[in-house]
C-alpha cells in the first residue's frame, strides 16, 4: 500500500468524521432551537391569556399553552440523546396594548416558528428521519394553533382598549399589523404551492425569492389599505351626520 493511498484514505476518514460531527451539531442546534421556541410559546400564550378581553379567548390560549407544553419532554429527550444541553427561554416578558395586539403577535410568532421548523425538518430528514418525523408532528400542531390564533384575531376588535398616542401613530401601527398579517397569509399560500410542487427550488433559495417578491406585492397592499381606510372614514362621517 503506497504512502499516497494511506494519506488519501486517512484524509477521507477525517472528512467523514468531520461531516458526521457537523450534521450532529446541526441536529442539536435544530432541536434546541425548537425546544426554546416551544418554551417561549408556552410563556407567551400564558402571558397573553391574562390580557384577553374575552374569557373564552383566555381559556383557548391556556389550552394551547398546555398542548405546546406536551412537546417539551420529547425535545428534552432528543437533546440528551444527541449530547446537547437544555437551553433556557429567550422570551422577555412583554405586555401588548390590547387583546388584538396579543393575538396578532401570537399569529406572527407561530408563523415564524413554522418557517424555522420546516428548515430544521429538511436538515434532519437525511440524517435522523425519526427526529424529522417528531418535528413534523410539532409543526402540524403549530399550524393548527396558528389557525386558532387567526380565528380569535378575526373575532377580536383591534380598537378594544386602544393604545394611547397621536392618531397618526395609531394609524401607522394598525397598518403595519395589517400588512404583517397579509404577508403571513401570502407566504403560507406560496409555501403550500412549493411543497405540493415537490420542493423543486432549495429552501434557502426559495425563501430569499419570496422576500423579493413580497416587495413587489407591497404597492398593491398599500392601495388596498388606503381603500379600506377611506371606506372606514366615509362610514364614520355618514354616522356622524345628524338625521333630517
Amino acid at each position: 500500500m503506497s504512502i499516497f493511498y494511506m494519506m488519501f484514505n486517512g484524509w477521507q476518514r477525517f472528512l467523514a468524521r468531520f461531516a458526521v460531527a457537523t450534521h450532529r451539531q446541526t441536529l442539536i442546534e435544530g432541536v434546541c432551537d425548537t425546544y426554546r421556541t416551544e418554551l417561549d410559546m408556552v410563556t407567551l400564550c400564558t402571558q397573553h391569556a391574562h390580557q384577553m378581553y374575552y374569557p373564552q379567548f383566555r381559556a383557548e390560549l391556556l389550552r394551547i399553552a398546555a398542548e405546546v407544553q406536551v412537546h417539551l419532554p420529547w425535545l428534552q429527550e432528543q437533546i440528551f440523546v444527541l449530547g446537547g444541553h437544555i437551553p433556557s427561554s429567550s422570551s422577555a416578558p412583554m405586555l401588548e396594548s390590547n387583546s388584538w395586539e396579543c393575538l396578532r403577535r401570537d399569529v406572527e410568532e407561530a408563523r415564524r416558528d413554522c418557517v424555522r421548523l420546516l428548515e430544521w425538518i429538511h436538515r434532519a430528514e437525511r440524517e435522523e428521519p425519526e427526529i424529522a418525523v417528531g418535528l413534523q408532528r410539532i409543526r402540524k400542531d403549530k399550524l393548527r394553533h396558528r389557525e386558532e390564533f387567526r380565528h380569535m384575531l378575526t373575532k377580536s376588535d383591534p380598537y378594544t382598549i386602544a393604545p394611547t398616542g397621536p392618531p397618526q401613530d395609531l394609524e401607522k401601527h394598525h397598518k403595519q399589523a395589517w400588512l404583517e398579517q397579509r404577508k403571513s397569509e401570502w407566504l403560507d399560500h406560496g409555501r403550500a404551492v412549493w411543497e405540493v410542487g415537490g420542493k423543486q427550488t432549495p429552501w434557502a433559495e426559495w425563501s430569499g425569492e419570496q422576500e423579493f417578491k413580497w416587495a413587489t406585492e407591497l404597492p398593491h397592499h398599500d392601495r388596498e389599505w388606503a381603500h379600506r381606510l377611506a371606506e372606514k372614514r366615509d362610514a364614520e362621517v355618514h354616522h356622524a351626520k345628524p338625521e333630517g
